[in-house]
């Protein structure tokens, strides 16, 4: 069975639970079969994981540095994933991944990142001091990952539309009124978080549970989905407080909550992922980097050893507009 088949039947055949719903939010459970929940655990480890370890260091690329590029070093006897989305701090800027990559054990790579600090390029550690506390939210990345995508699709590299990137984490800033003096997006979470993990302390996954549809205001947001269900659990946290961060910022309107209908528009929606032309990208790490593209979404997965390792899909919207590939240039006092 190959890759994309592999992904297919994980789509057709993932069980979708209830809604829970808080405000604006609504998060529709993927469920694991019989089969997957008996697989055996991941064989690798999360990146906050060897982090807290001393197994694994990111730092620049050189002294001088290149926004769009990291370099990973993992030191352990086994891989290490590194998820798109993560919020990468310290360096010369804050960064966030532009894919999900699985990092070899005992090997040094250099990974596709795009930066979330538009207002610094200046040294406050050698290397990056772990992640933030929310992830990077979905509609920043709903507009990363479709650039990327496209420049996969036309130039085989993962580059992203830095300029969109940027518009996206201050649109999310602004629409949080967060004090950010160098509009980094882990500013978010500086002060009083609690607004955007009290989900995450106070709902947790279900058994067997692996990936989650987050819908906002009645509409898909995002869905990210993983291999088992103790990887959702790992991220879990950040996963849900990025969701409750893309939610927070329609609050002031009046809440819309995932009605019937919603629901079962939702359920298609994801569904139809296993209907979408696919194409595969240049090898980076383990496993092969697969795009999604259907009427209404846009997806990248990484599948491994027969395995899809994580799928993040979104809306087609979210991420529509020119691409723009310029090196980035700009800086804030």
């Amino acid at each position: 069975m190959n890759d994309v088949q592999t992904l297919i039947d994980l789509v057709s055949s993932l069980e979708i639970g209830s809604a829970t719903t808080a405000g604006n939010l609504a998060l529709l459970p993927l469920l694991a079969n019989h089969r997957t929940r008996a697989a055996d655990p991941p064989h690798y480890l999360l990146y906050q994981q060897a982090q807290d370890m001393g197994l694994i260091s990111i730092e620049e690329v050189s002294e001088a540095g290149a926004v769009g590029a990291l370099r990973v070093a993992n030191r352990a006897d086994r891989p290490a994933l590194l998820v798109e989305g993560e919020v990468l701090l310290g360096m010369k800027q804050t960064r966030v991944l532009n894919l999900t990559i699985l990092v070899p054990a005992a090997t040094a790579l250099e990974v596709p990142v795009s930066c979330v600090e538009s207002g610094r390029w200046r040294a406050v550690s050698r290397e990056a001091t772990g992640r933030a506390a929310v992830n990077l939210a979905p509609s920043v990345r709903a507009a990363k990952t479709v650039t990327v995508a496209r420049s996969m699709r036309s130039a085989r590299t993962f580059a992203s539309d830095q300029g969109a990137v940027w518009a996206g984490v201050d649109r999310v800033l602004d629409g949080h009124a967060a004090h950010a003096p160098s509009r980094s997006y882990a500013d978010l979470a500086s002060g009083n978080v609690s607004h955007l993990t009290n989900i995450a302390s106070s709902v947790e996954p279900e058994p067997g549970q692996v990936g989650v549809i987050a819908c906002v205001r009645g509409q898909v947001s995002c869905v990210d989905l993983f291999e088992a269900p103790a990887v959702l659990a790992g991220l879990w946290s950040g996963l849900i407080a990025s969701y409750q961060a893309e939610a927070f910022m329609t609050e002031s309107t009046s809440s819309k909550p995932l009605g019937a209908r919603a629901d079962a528009a939702a359920r298609r929606w994801f569904r139809s992922i296993a209907a979408g032309s696919v194409s595969v990208g240049p090898e980076i790490g383990l496993g092969a980097h697969v795009c999604v593209v259907a009427p209404d979404l846009e997806a990248a997965t990484l599948l491994h050893a027969g395995r899809v390792v994580h799928l993040s899909a979104f809306p087609a919207h979210q991420g529509a507009g020119p691409t723009r590939f310029a090196p980035p240039a700009r800086r804030r006092n």
